[in-house]
């Protein structure tokens, strides 16, 4: 990143790579910018390759690329790798001042996230005005400026969230502006427990065929309506596991599943651990 955007000199130590699966901290801050020069061609850059997420929180800025240009008002992000065939900055006749904050990442475990959120939603992303990926963000330039970061594990486990929450919060604005979608979870997760229901049935209730429901619930989730309630019946099996000493027949029908073999199967695949063997860790986690 251009000098404004360096890390204070204390914090320099975290900014070592090892060989361990890490997210690492490039460069991040909080900025306001009171002028209109601020502009950066992507193409010229000489940095060492990383990913940059820049959120606008107040005015304008804009992204360009071969897509065409965008422009990022509050709320709106672009997300992209530098160095990179794309142009960003402050958005001219915008009102001023332009403030804005970015955090830059490298490692391979950001290459594979920037991937797959860049391939799903595109490099202009949309948070909304109130979102939880600008408290984040903040979190982590504000203790970069302060030379009060944590060590390169935590920071890693930091960034990783970060990442996690533009992924969710994605998801969960897809979902919001699909209705049939948002019905469909709500149906999965009040009639999961009676066996007969399938995702026939939740077509008719949709009264939309079975094909054009998948299509959709896959957009917006990222897993079929099979899956979703597959998962869904397993984790109220989970909860059952964990408050009563039911036999697994018992809870296997009492949760949507035909039996208990079938249930053990599916527990198993989605889990990594039979009913029995989560029963006796109690130190697994919920899936």
């Amino acid at each position: 990143m251009p000098p404004s955007h360096a890390l204070p000199l204390s914090t320099v130590n975290f900014r070592i790579r090892t060989g361990e699966p890490l997210l690492f901290l490039n460069g991040a801050a909080h900025e306001t910018r009171g002028g209109t020069k601020y502009h950066f061609d992507c193409r010229t850059r000489r940095d060492s390759s990383h990913v940059t997420l820049q959120l606008t929180l107040a005015g304008e800025g804009f992204h360009q690329d071969r897509r065409g240009r965008s422009v990022l008002p509050a709320g709106v992000a672009y997300f992209d790798q530098i160095p990179g065939p794309f142009e960003y900055g402050f958005n001219p006749g915008a009102r001023l001042p332009y403030e804005f904050v970015f955090v830059s990442m490298s490692g391979p475990v950001v290459q594979r996230w920037h991937r797959r959120i860049t391939q799903e939603f595109g490099h202009v992303l949309n948070f909304g005005r109130q979102s939880p990926v600008a408290a984040l963000m903040l979190t982590i330039a504000h203790s970069a400026e302060s030379g009060t970061l944590p060590d390169r594990y935590l920071l890693s486990g930091q960034l990783y969230q970060l990442l996690m929450t533009v992924f969710s919060t994605l998801r969960v604005s897809r979902v919001n502006t699909n209705p049939r979608v948002a019905r469909a979870m709500e149906l999965v997760e009040s009639h999961a427990r009676d066996p007969a229901f399938n995702i026939e049935a939740i077509a008719a209730r949709l009264d939309c065929s079975r094909e054009y429901l998948t299509r959709q619930f896959s957009a917006a989730v990222g897993a079929s309506p099979g899956d979703y309630l597959s998962q869904h019946r397993v984790r109220l099996g989970a909860m059952e596991l964990r408050t009563t000493s039911d036999k697994l027949d018992a809870v296997a029908r009492r949760v949507g599943f035909s039996g208990a073999n079938y249930f053990c199967r599916v527990f198993k695949r989605r889990t990594g651990a039979t009913p029995a063997e989560f029963r006796r860790r109690v130190w697994m986690v919920m899936p």
